[in-house]
C-alpha cells in the first residue's frame, strides 16, 4: 500500500493528524459507516479517532527519537466500500 503522507513530531508532542477521505467519498456519492485507526507499537493513540465530514482525525503522543511509525485508517462506507490509507510519523527531537 502506498503511503499517503509523512509527518514529523517530537516525542513530547500530543498532536492530531488528519486523513481526508472527502474527495473519494464525494466521487462515489457514499458516506462513512465506520472506521478503525491502528498505530504501530511504540507510539500511542492518545484519544479515540473520529471522522467528521469525511476527514479522519487521529491523536498521537509519544514515540522514540529517530523512529518512524505507521498509522493505518480503514474506512467502511454505507455502500460497503472499504478504503485503507496509511501515513508515516517520524519522531524527531529538535
Amino acid at each position: 500500500m502506498a503511503i499517503l503522507e509523512k509527518f514529523e513530531k517530537q516525542p513530547a508532542d500530543v498532536q492530531d493528524f488528519d486523513i481526508s477521505f472527502a474527495a473519494w467519498l464525494a466521487a462515489l456519492s457514499d458516506t462513512v459507516f465506520s472506521h478503525v485507526a491502528t498505530v504501530d507499537t511504540g507510539i500511542t493513540q492518545s484519544t479515540p479517532s473520529s471522522v467528521t465530514n469525511g476527514v479522519a482525525k487521529v491523536w498521537l503522543s509519544g514515540g522514540l527519537h529517530g523512529k518512524t511509525y505507521k498509522v493505518t485508517v480503514t474506512l467502511t462506507t454505507v455502500g460497503g466500500r472499504i478504503k485503507q490509507v496509511e501515513i508515516l510519523i517520524k519522531v524527531k527531537e529538535t
